[in-house]
């Protein structure tokens, strides 16, 4: 409520479209408030269903859903004439329309949160609202709620999918509304040059996504082509079209890729061979359009690298991480690299050694090899050391013969590049403590001295 009500007084005061820093601030609370509310209606794992239940409700009451229909009560809407009788007066059909509007995005978040899924009748209430007033409204609350649209697509996309057309259309009609919304955002507030999508249109492809994606998890193999031409093709080239051009289109397949392979069942399945580097292809084509679908790239990723399975080669198991560290170089060079170098570190402090082994962290470093230069941000510096320092990254690069010595120089530049970055500008460090930063990048140049 604090954070919503600093970004309506910010933008109401000051003229946020020359200012690129207080659009940055706004964009940064935006984010804020969505990650507190998908905190406060994620699904519990433990707990009565009272206990989540209540949960659910401290999170809404707290909503704007709540709170503005007690402000839309007109306290001057009952009075008494001058003989003491009583007269009040119904609210008026707007408000009706509204509180029927914010009720049906209630049951449509309480659902979610309970991880039941959407039925007609949730989705009906929410379109219901149309019939008197106009359909920007819909669209305009779905994206004050994003966990909302992520529930709608999880339900047209996920491996929990709703089986019956007519409330699958529903929910394509209610996620073309947000995508609407939307772009006509963009268009008001950043001056963005861009065309609001036709209803009808956008509901069609959306629907066409789902069932592509449904189509595909009987297929062994798919074709991924980075082109929007020939749209009629394959079914792959299908979905790579829509995925490039339709970024409603690219959430939902990172939905469904995610949720596919998290399954116990994928990994052992005929065709994960087959279909696993084509859903990764799948995932750096999205990640190369859609710059704010990277990070759901990023955690697919993570999951393809925890997968085992015995009864598939080595070779091939390793050539499917291979992809996924490939996948995760590139997203490092498009800003996401303290977000890999972290999710990377983590996995080696679980010791889990068939996620990713001593091979697959000589991959990584060879290609951060390739693809790091300096300047380097202190940062960047402080995650690389840390995880460089990893007893398991130490055993992969020092005991093995399997780094080449062409690499181990590169690498020793690479870390004497560190400290002479870290030292040469201190008011980088914002005051932050220098010396610590100083004494572990030597722990590392003393730890990988190489004797070339």
């Amino acid at each position: 409520k604090v954070i919503n009500e600093l970004i309506i007084r910010t933008r109401q005061s000051m003229n946020v479209v020359d200012k690129p820093a207080l659009q940055r601030a706004i964009r940064k609370w935006q984010r804020l408030k969505e990650e507190l509310e998908d905190e406060m209606l994620k699904p519990l794992a433990t707990g009565t269903t009272f206990q989540k239940k209540r949960r659910i409700d401290v999170a809404l009451t707290m909503s704007d859903l709540y709170q503005r229909q007690r402000r839309r009560i007109d306290p001057t809407s009952g009075y008494f004439d001058g003989e003491g009788n009583g007269s009040t007066s119904s609210m008026s059909n707007k408000n009706e329309l509204s509180n029927v509007l914010d009720n049906a995005m209630v049951g449509l978040l309480t659902k979610t949160s309970l991880g039941v899924q959407i039925d007609k009748e949730v989705a009906e209430s929410m379109l219901k609202y149309a019939y008197g007033g106009s359909t920007d409204r819909i669209g305009d609350l779905l994206i004050e709620h994003p966990s909302a649209i992520t529930s709608l697509l999880r339900n047209m996309f996920g491996s929990q999918r709703i089986r019956q057309l007519e409330t699958r259309q529903k929910c394509a009609r209610l996620v073309a509304l947000a995508v609407m919304a939307s772009e006509r955002m963009a268009i008001s507030r950043y001056h963005a040059s861009a065309i609001v999508s036709d209803e009808d249109e956008l509901c069609q492809i959306i629907l066409k996504g789902s069932q592509l994606c449904e189509q595909v998890e009987s297929m062994v193999s798919f074709t991924v082509l980075d082109s929007t031409e020939n749209t009629a093709g394959s079914i792959g080239r299908q979905l790579s079209a829509l995925c490039i051009k339709y970024p409603v289109i690219a959430q939902g397949v990172l939905i469904w890729a995610k949720e596919l392979a998290s399954g116990s069942e994928f990994i052992t399945t005929a065709g994960y061979p087959t279909v696993s580097p084509c859903i990764l292809s799948l995932a750096r084509l999205i990640s190369i359009y859609h710059p704010l679908a990277r990070n759901g790239v990023l955690d697919l990723a993570l999951v393809f690298l925890g997968h085992s399975n015995s009864d598939i080669s080595h070779q091939k198991m390793q050539s499917i991480k291979e992809q996924c560290l490939r996948l995760l170089l590139y997203i490092s060079t498009q800003g996401l690299s303290l977000a890999v170098i972290s999710a990377l570190q983590n996995k080696l402090q679980k010791g889990v050694s068939s996620e990713i082994d001593s091979a697959l962290i000589r991959y990584f470093i060879s290609g951060l090899l390739d693809i790091v230069q300096p300047p380097l941000s202190l940062p960047f510096v402080r995650s690389l050391s840390s995880f460089l320092l990893e007893g398991q990254c130490v055993d992969a690069l020092l005991q093995s013969r399997h780094f080449e010595e062409g690499k181990r120089a590169r690498l020793g530049e690479l870390v004497g590049t560190m400290f002479e970055e870290c030292l040469k500008d201190r008011n980088r460090c914002l005051g932050v403590n220098l010396e610590e930063d100083a004494t572990m990048i030597e722990v590392v140049k003393s730890t990988y001295t190489f004797d070339v």
